[in-house]
């Protein structure tokens, strides 16, 4: 199965010349193949100094986010 993760926001930016933030949100399959995936990583990387990260994941049953879309999802019409 492919494992590779659709990155939906990607985001590095300098608060300062020693601070460095970086966020990410991607979105995968799990090896299952019944949920997805989401993680949430977040780091503030400081020279020489403490430098903290944090990683959230959530898992959501397939068929239920493909319902809530059905059930709020904006109809197309083509």
């Amino acid at each position: 199965m492919n494992n590779q993760a659709l990155v939906l926001h990607r985001r590095m930016r300098a608060l300062d010349p020693d601070v460095l933030h970086c966020r990410e949100v991607e979105l995968r399959l799990a090896e299952d193949g019944r949920h997805v995936l989401l993680n949430r990583y977040v780091e503030m990387y400081r020279h020489e100094h403490v430098s903290w990260c944090a990683i959230q994941q959530h898992r959501v049953p397939l068929a239920r986010m493909v319902r809530w879309m059905v059930d709020n999802g904006e109809q197309v019409r083509g």
